[in-house]
């Protein structure tokens, strides 16, 4: 059987540090690129308890009028939207392209999977020049929810076909990695970063400080090394 891993985009694949000249311009904190994420990703799943999903992107947009007002600042509607777009214009890391084709290499099917929608996702892995390496793009937003509600995991599962103990994750988020598992997938932490370390209530099967090196233990994992 193809061994399918599941990417996540955002921070795993995609280079967030790129926003940093920008968000300086506009907030004065060479910090509140890393302080608007956090607030993303606290709105997205603190809406999710409370039952109130809105889209990812939404989740955005507020938090950068989160941050505006901690720090001080006021953004117009033409501000918000620069982030928007620069985010459709991010890099890979540098690592990516050598991991994604090792992996493909190897005979595994790549999978792209965002919280972001299908599209915004899409536009993402056009400009990084990825759009070749994955073999589709699933988004979140298809179970309603934002990861990580295991309905989304299982959703995505059931859209390529496959059970989801037989799918792997690949995110450098412990909290990706935790729901992905208590979902049924296997875990894959990529630890780029020291601040980027595995949630020992919710330990990873796999560790790796690149994307070829976490796919070829994977791969070793399955017993395909």
């Amino acid at each position: 059987m193809t061994l399918t891993c599941l990417f996540d985009i955002n921070e795993t694949v995609l280079d967030l540090s790129a926003l940093d000249g920008l968000f300086t311009e506009l907030f004065g904190d060479p910090q509140s690129r890393t302080l608007w994420f956090a607030q993303t990703l606290q709105n997205a799943m603190t809406a999710e308890l409370c039952g109130r999903h809105a889209p990812f992107e939404a989740q955005g947009q507020a938090a950068l009028d989160m941050i505006a007002a901690r720090l001080g600042r006021t953004l117009a509607a033409a501000d918000k939207q620069r982030v928007a777009d620069a985010l459709k214009r991010l890099p890979a890391h540098a690592d990516v392209r050598a991991g994604l084709d090792f992996a493909r290499a190897q005979g595994v099917r790549c999978i792209a999977f965002s919280n972001n929608a299908r599209a915004a996702t899409q536009a993402q892995l056009e400009y990084a020049g990825l759009s070749d390496a994955f073999a589709d793009i699933l988004s979140a937003e298809d179970a309603g929810a934002s990861k990580p509600v295991t309905a989304t995991y299982r959703q995505a599962a059931a859209s390529l076909g496959q059970p989801t103990e037989g799918l792997w994750l690949i995110a450098v988020h412990a909290w990706d990695i935790a729901g992905a598992q208590a979902a049924g997938f296997r875990g894959a932490l990529l630890q780029r970063r020291p601040e980027q370390v595995a949630n020992p209530l919710a330990p990873p099967l796999v560790t790796a400080g690149t994307l070829q090196e976490a796919v070829a233990r994977i791969l070793a994992h399955e017993g395909r090394s």
